[in-house]
């Protein structure tokens, strides 16, 4: 079991992410963008129920319009959704379903995603404990500018083999090939 500095550091990170704001747009002009299928419309609406702007606050709200948005593709709101499942807000808490869109967003390169990938994996919430799957997120989140992997890669070099650390940086340069240009 990994120690409780990643699920402390990992909620702290999500919660600074998640407190993204809409840009000087009206409400009612996003969410009537929002409702034409307009992804980034959809993610801005989510964050302005989540923060209760313009809005009353309204979790499940705001995971609906994250969702739409992340069905889309559009990166950050699957990792918004990810994030949601994750900390049970708007949801019942779903590790399996949080690992499923942090993994999306994680494979078209967002540094965050790919952090709570490798956490995830090292304390093996949504899937089994795997060091070399943790490493292996953990460094591309690193070599992406996410600094706070930093920290945990030196602690999963403590738990793992020199052979599973060369494993898990062939798997990550593996992962890196696969990314959406």
């Amino acid at each position: 079991m990994m120690p409780r500095f990643f699920h402390v550091f990992l909620i702290f990170i999500c919660f600074l992410s998640a407190l993204a704001f809409a840009e000087d747009e009206s409400f009612e002009k996003i969410k009537m963008q929002a409702e034409d299928g307009n992804a980034p419309a959809q993610f801005k609406l989510g964050i302005m129920y989540y923060k209760g702007r313009e809005t009353t606050q309204n979790y499940t709200e705001a995971l609906k319009w994250f969702q739409r948005a992340a069905e889309q593709e559009l990166p950050e709101a699957q990792y918004n959704t990810g994030l949601m499942y994750y900390e049970g807000k708007g949801v019942a808490q779903n590790f399996t379903e949080a690992l499923k869109w942090f993994d999306k967003a994680a494979k078209q390169n967002n540094p965050k995603a790919q952090y709570n990938l490798g956490v995830m994996y090292a304390s093996g919430e949504g899937a089994p404990q795997d060091y070399i799957k943790a490493y292996a997120w953990m460094s591309l989140a690193y070599s992406n500018g996410f600094e706070q992997a930093k920290n945990n890669i030196l602690l999963l070099n403590k738990n793992m083999t020199a052979h599973e650390m060369e494993k898990a940086a062939a798997q990550a340069a593996e992962i890196k090939k696969s990314f959406k240009k």
